[in-house]
C-alpha cells in the first residue's frame, strides 16, 4: 500500500498550499495591491490548478488504490506505469503551480499541464490492471463507479487538449474553442472523475459489495453519458447555438437527477464514524448543487452563467464542499480520524464563504454599497476554512491497522 500512503500524503501536503493561497487571492477582493512579482490573474490559475491536480486529483488516486484490494483480493501489484506515476506527481503538481504563477496560460504551463495529463492515462493503466481479472458485469458496484471516474479522467484529457491548442496553438484566436475546454475540463473533471469517484469511495467504505444494484450501476452509466454535453451548458449564453443548446440543458438537469437520486440511495446507508460528519457535509452540499443544475433551464439561466460571482460560488460549492468535504471523510476514514474542531472550522469557513459569494452575486449589482463588505465577509470565512482543512489534511496519519 506505498503507493497509497504516498499519494495521499502528497495530497495533503498539496492541500497546505491550496488554501492559504486561496486566503491570499480573497484578500485582493477586499485591498487593492500588487502581489509582489505576480499577477493575480496567473496565481488564481496557479491555486485552481494545484487544487484539481495536487489535491483532489492525487488524493482520489490514492484513495482508489486504497480501496482496490478490497474488491481485488490482492495487494496493488507494483509496476513500471505506478513507479512513474509516483516519480512524476512532484514534477508534475509542483511545475503546473510554480508556471502558471510566473506565466499563466504559457508554454511552461501547458508543458506541465500535459505532464498532467500523462500521469493520468498511467493510473488508468494502473486501474485497469488490477481489475482485468473479471468481467466488468461481475464488479461490485463501488469498483464500476471507479472504473467509470477513470473514464472520465481520461476524458478530462479532451477539455485540456483544447485548452492548448486554442493557447498555444491558434494563439487565442476562437475564444469559444478555449471556453470550451476550459468548461469540458471542469466538467469531466470535477463533476466526473472527482465526483464519481468518491461516490464509490463512499459505497465502499459503507459497506456496499455486491454487484446486484441495477439502479446504481445506471447511476454509474448516465454520470459517464451526461457530463460532456452538460459541460455545453456554459456555452450557451456566449454563443452556442442550434441543436447542442438543448441537448446540453437537458443533460445538465438530467445529471443532477443523477446526483439527486444517488443521495436518495446513500442516506440509507451506514456511513463509518470517522467519515460521517464530513460526509453529511459534503451529501448535503451535493444537494444544493444538484438542484442548481436545473438553474439553466430557467428564463434567467443566461443572466445567471454570465454572473461572474455566481459562477465563483458555484464552483467552490463544488471543489470546496461537495468534493474536498468528502475526500477529508473518505481519507479519515481509511487513514485515521481528524479533530472535531478541524471539522467544524472547515465546515463553518467553507459554508460561510460560498453562501457570501452566492449572496454577492445576488446582491451586490442591486444594492449599492453591499459588494465589498461581503467580499470582507468572504475574507474572513476563508481563514477557518483553510485552518479546518489544513488541520483535518495533517492529522490524516497512517492507522497501522488499517494500512
Amino acid at each position: 500500500m506505498h503507493a497509497a500512503r504516498a499519494l495521499l500524503s502528497a495530497s495533503s501536503w498539496w492541500l497546505t498550499v491550496v488554501l492559504p493561497l486561496g486566503v491570499l487571492i480573497r484578500s485582493a477582493f477586499v485591498w487593492l495591491y500588487t502581489p509582489g512579482p505576480f499577477y493575480w490573474g496567473n496565481l488564481i490559475h496557479a491555486h485552481s490548478h494545484t487544487a484539481y491536480f495536487g489535491w483532489a486529483g492525487l488524493g482520489l488516486m490514492g484513495l482508489i488504490l486504497q480501496l482496490l484490494p478490497f474488491f481485488t483480493g490482492r495487494p496493488v501489484a507494483g509496476s513500471r506505469p505506478l513507479t512513474w506515476l509516483l516519480r512524476l506527481a512532484p514534477w508534475a503538481v509542483g511545475g503546473a503551480l510554480v508556471t502558471f504563477a510566473w506565466w499563466g496560460y504559457n508554454g511552461p504551463s501547458i508543458a506541465f499541464a500535459a505532464l498532467n495529463e500523462v500521469m493520468w492515462v498511467l493510473f488508468a493503466v494502473v486501474f485497469r490492471r488490477e481489475v482485468r481479472g473479471a468481467p466488468v458485469r461481475t464488479w461490485p458496484v463501488p469498483l464500476r463507479f471507479m472504473g467509470a471516474a477513470v473514464l472520465l479522467l481520461l476524458l478530462s484529457i479532451t477539455g485540456t487538449t483544447l485548452v492548448i491548442i486554442s493557447e498555444a496553438v491558434l494563439d487565442s484566436a476562437f475564444p469559444l474553442l478555449y471556453q470550451a475546454g476550459v468548461y469540458l475540463f471542469l466538467q469531466y473533471f470535477g463533476d466526473g472523475w472527482l465526483e464519481v469517484g468518491l461516490m464509490g469511495a463512499v459505497l465502499a467504505l459503507a459497506g456496499v459489495r455486491d454487484e446486484a444494484r441495477p439502479l446504481l450501476t445506471r447511476l454509474a452509466v448516465a454520470a459517464l453519458v451526461l457530463n460532456g454535453p452538460a459541460a455545453l451548458r456554459m456555452l450557451v449564453p456566449r454563443g452556442l447555438e442550434g441543436p447542442l443548446v438543448p441537448v446540453a440543458l437537458v443533460a445538465g438537469a438530467l445529471l443532477g437527477l443523477v446526483q439527486l437520486t444517488f443521495l436518495g440511495f446513500a442516506r440509507r446507508l451506514r456511513l463509518p464514524e470517522h467519515a460521517r460528519p464530513w460526509w453529511r457535509l459534503a451529501g448535503l452540499s451535493l444537494a444544493v448543487k444538484a438542484v442548481l443544475e436545473f438553474a439553466p433551464l430557467l428564463p434567467v439561466g443566461t443572466d445567471l452563467a454570465l454572473n461572474r460571482s455566481l459562477v465563483i460560488g458555484f464552483l467552490h460549492l463544488k471543489l470546496l464542499l461537495v468534493v474536498s468535504g468528502a475526500l477529508l471523510g473518505a481519507i479519515a476514514e481509511v487513514r485515521g480520524p481528524a479533530s472535531r474542531w478541524a471539522f467544524r472550522l472547515f465546515a463553518a469557513g467553507s459554508v460561510a464563504m460560498v453562501a457570501v459569494l452566492f449572496a454577492h452575486g445576488l446582491v451586490a449589482d442591486r444594492v449599492p454599497g453591499t459588494s465589498l463588505p461581503l467580499y470582507a465577509l468572504a475574507f474572513a470565512a476563508a481563514f477557518p476554512a483553510a485552518a479546518g482543512g489544513i488541520w483535518g489534511a495533517l492529522r490524516l496519519r497512517p492507522d497501522p491497522g488499517r494500512a
